[in-house]
């Protein structure tokens, strides 16, 4: 079982073992919605009750990045799988507390040890690239 510390409250939230993670990286912006999204609603379909798309990775999230993930987040509750975000970087907490979805996705501040996947943005994007 692997256990990810709650940004806000107190001591560790466990994680099933059964747990779905996703891992985002690269850019989350209008160039790469489509395929991200494509790649989530894959991911849903293989889950397990629990998905986890964990944000460490991801260097850049405009308003159509908010909107995959918010458009994933109705799909998951249709298919009864709750959708739980993780560690996401500084900037990327701001604007989720700005836009006020930090209240509609459960968070998580730190990365989980394992992984079922990996979803990228563009090619050649990444932590270096700047906006």
């Amino acid at each position: 079982m692997t256990t990810l510390h709650p940004r806000l409250g107190a001591g560790p939230w466990p994680i099933p073992a059964s747990a779905t993670i996703v891992h985002l990286r690269g850019e989350l912006d209008l160039g790469t919605r489509e395929a991200v999204r494509e790649r989530l609603l894959r991911a849903l379909q293989h889950s397990t009750s629990l998905l986890i798309l964990e944000l460490s990775g991801v260097s850049f999230c405009d308003a159509a990045g908010l909107g995959v993930l918010i458009g994933v987040q109705h799909q998951a509750r249709t298919l009864n799988i709750a959708l739980c975000l993780a560690a996401p970087r500084p900037h990327l907490a701001k604007v989720l507390r700005l836009t006020g979805l930090d209240h509609s996705f459960p968070m998580y501040g730190t990365t989980p040890a394992t992984s079922t996947g990996s979803v990228g943005g563009r090619a050649g994007s990444g932590p270096a690239a700047a906006r």
